[in-house]
């Protein structure tokens, strides 16, 4: 719904006349009628009075119910969206913290001590292990978000 339909809305839904605007917002009759047929728009102080007057956010009077809900819907989205990068960064910070410790276990148990041999070799393993089985659920779990779409 553009501005000229959301005055107009306004102005039924609250049973007044152009007139009976203009003098309630201190203006003339066609100024109103002018934003009702789109020949000129109102300045931001008179917007501002506008939604404080007839109790109506800027964004529902400038833009209508149905853009305001499709730009809700959109926020709504982009923070998911934003969550679940967040998300995937933490599980790849896990992932290479796991790996990296693997291989610095690796390194280790190659060139330790032969009594650490037996844990860094078992240590390596489990982190690799861990690391190499979280890049692929991530992955398979990012692969499955694709085709959900």
């Amino acid at each position: 719904m553009n501005f000229s339909q959301q005055i107009k809305s306004l102005r039924a839904k609250h049973k007044i006349t152009q007139q009976e605007m203009a003098e309630q917002l201190g203006l003339s009759r066609q100024a109103i009628s002018n934003w009702e047929n789109d020949r000129n728009l109102p300045d931001i102080e008179m917007l501002i009075l506008i939604s404080k007057h007839y109790d109506i956010s800027l964004d529902e009077l400038i833009l209508g119910e149905t853009d305001m809900t499709n730009m809700t819907k959109k926020l709504i989205d982009d923070t998911s969206k934003s969550k679940r990068v967040a998300m995937n960064l933490r599980i790849l910070r896990v992932a290479v913290s796991l790996l990296g410790l693997g291989f610095i276990c690796f390194l280790i148990g190659l060139f330790g001590q032969p009594s650490w041999e037996n844990f860094m070799a078992d240590a390596s393993r489990i982190s690799l292990l861990g690391g190499m089985i979280t890049f692929v659920v991530l992955g398979v779990k990012n692969i499955l978000e694709l085709f959900n779409r």
